[in-house]
């Protein structure tokens, strides 16, 4: 009886570690050809409209990540056309840099707790920057797919913390960490971003596990 009891804990932890199998160790920047990589020519940006109006440019992108048809990643950017008028600010138009998720994509997360006043506190969660070769597989802060999320932002209210972990980057590289649930396992991968300036973000490449 004790035998068979034994038999049975060695297959239910040998499931579980199999379920939880980390897979290969993945780096930003770093490829192989277990991975699915792109390199865009020339890097991808967004081409933008402009309404006078408002003061404002506008457009949006999207990457098919993984190339089975269907777009994983939205990009959408606004801003304002002249910076010194950035205070008309009218109802929801406000400059910011978003990535929509979907088809099971996340991305790597930076959470910033703010003071709202009265001893309490909200908080909110950024695209995080990434540095080239830093371990992608090991990050524990993950988005949920099919949400969006805020590279940067100037939010129409006086309650905020910073805009964001890509606000002030000028003539930066830095990574997207990404991965995708297939079966019980996460496939890790990154997107390589060039930002000019807020204004000017270059999504240069993309790898992910196959």
């Amino acid at each position: 009886m004790r035998f068979r009891f034994y038999i049975i804990i060695f297959i239910f932890i040998l499931s579980s570690c199999e379920n939880d199998e980390p897979g290969k160790i993945v780096m930003a920047g770093v490829s192989d050809s277990d991975m699915v990589s792109n390199e865009f020519n020339p890097s991808l940006q967004i081409n933008f409209e402009s309404d006078s109006l408002l003061n404002l440019m506008y457009g949006t992108d999207s990457i098919d990540l993984n190339l089975d048809g269907k777009f994983d990643l939205i990009i959408s950017q606004r801003f304002f056309i002249d910076w010194n008028d950035s205070i008309r600010i009218v109802d929801n138009n406000f400059p910011f840099c978003k990535l929509t998720l979907k088809e099971g994509l996340e991305v790597a997360k930076k959470n910033e707790v703010y003071y709202i006043g009265l001893g309490q506190t909200s908080s909110v969660n950024w695209v995080d920057t990434i540095k080239f070769e830093s371990r992608i597989d090991n990050i524990a802060d993950w988005t949920i797919t099919n949400t969006s999320i805020w590279m940067w932002v100037i939010p129409p209210t006086s309650f905020w913390g910073s805009c964001g972990c890509w606000y002030n980057l000028v003539n930066a590289e830095r990574y997207i960490g990404i991965r995708m649930k297939v079966d019980s396992y996460y496939k890790y991968g990154w997107i390589k971003v060039n930002q000019i300036n807020r204004e000017n973000i270059e999504f240069v490449s993309y790898a992910i596990e196959k």
